[in-house]
């Protein structure tokens, strides 16, 4: 490490400059006095000659030859320049130095980063951790354990080497089961889309073939003449085909307790306008569609409500369904076809819009 340059005081640093000043005097002085032949005489006798060197740094120099000549008065300016020229040199000289201690000082700091023991956690508790270590950045601790773990392998080459081994095979089998374990979630995740699929495509399925009987009930219901009516039975509420998700109740008894077949039922609550929208208008929005589908659609919905509007108008139901439903169930019936009729006209309207 260079010498340590500490920073001067402003009254260390005006003092230092005066004897700067008077020093050069001094010498100034001593050059400008007139020889002593007899002085000299005795000095080259007494001591042996010595070589005077001069440099020549230019401008400088002729400047300083000038004011060395003898019985000249000495330039305390030309001192005074001459001293903040040497002060800012060691200046420039003591910030060079400091800057190559920093970066060496970097450089040893950063060549290895240690961490304690002490302070890890973890997989870094092993001592395979160590073996890119630096030894001389490990704390006394550290460093016995590391010897004697060099130690140890050194001397039981083949039982660290089955180590090595178990541990990679260790790795290994997690790898295998973390890729299992991915892949069945993968599968899991494929099946119940699968399963998805299959309730919705099941569900759609229910819906149409809703839709199909529905429509095939009213072509029978409407094409059933009077002499064939009087032949069968009267209407129950529940043999109106309503134009909205019937719901399975299960097998019903008749009036002897023996089984009939799977029946459904619809309450009045069950006649709203959205249940009888989505039963009547099903598939996507029509935003979705072309201009050219959209016009379609929205025809083909417009024709169905008018349609649908037609089969339950109140005085064409009257006219020709009403008076064959049971007397117990028509005044239900009535209420019924009277919500339905609201609802197309509400739906009628919307879709105008």
């Amino acid at each position: 490490m260079g010498k340590l340059h500490l920073k001067r005081t402003p009254e260390e640093q005006a003092a230092r400059d005066l004897r700067k000043a008077r020093k050069a005097t001094r010498k100034a002085m001593k050059r400008s006095r007139p020889a002593d032949l007899s002085g000299q005489e005795r000095t080259r006798s007494s001591s042996p000659p010595r070589r005077r060197s001069y440099f020549s740094y230019g401008e400088g120099s002729s400047k300083r030859a000038e004011h060395e000549l003898p019985g000249h008065k000495p330039d305390y300016d030309y001192i005074k320049a001459q001293v903040e020229e040497e002060r800012f040199r060691e200046k420039m000289w003591g910030a060079f130095g400091d800057d190559e201690r920093l970066d060496s000082v970097e450089a040893t700091l950063n060549s290895y980063a240690h961490v304690p023991r002490r302070w890890r956690s973890g997989g870094m508790e092993r001592m395979d951790d160590e073996l890119d270590i630096d030894p001389q950045m490990m704390e006394e601790e550290d460093y016995a354990e590391w010897v004697r773990a060099s130690m140890w392998r050194k001397k039981h080459a083949a039982e660290h080497a089955e180590q090595e081994l178990k541990k990679a095979e260790r790795a290994a089998r997690l790898e295998r089961e973390k890729a299992l374990r991915e892949e069945t979630a993968r599968m899991e995740k494929a099946e119940e889309e699968r399963r998805r699929q299959r309730r919705s495509e099941k569900e759609r399925l229910r819906w149409v073939d809703a839709r199909d009987a529905y429509e095939i009930r009213w072509k029978d219901l409407l094409g059933i003449t009077d002499e064939q009516q009087d032949a069968q039975q009267e209407l129950r509420f529940e043999d109106i085909p309503w134009p909205v998700m019937v719901i399975d109740v299960g097998p019903s008894l008749d009036k002897k307790g023996k089984g009939r077949a799977e029946e459904v039922t619809v309450d009045l609550e069950d006649l709203t306008v959205e249940a009888i929208s989505a039963f009547l208008l099903p598939g996507g929005r029509i935003a979705e569609n072309t201009t050219s589908d959209r016009d379609v659609v929205k025809k083909e919905r417009r024709d169905k409500l008018r349609e649908t509007m037609l089969r339950f108008h109140p005085d064409k139901f009257e006219g020709r369904i009403l008076h064959r439903v049971h007397e117990r169930d028509k005044e239900r019936v009535r209420d019924a076809v009277g919500r339905v009729a609201r609802a197309i006209n509400e739906l009628l309207v919307e879709k105008a819009k």
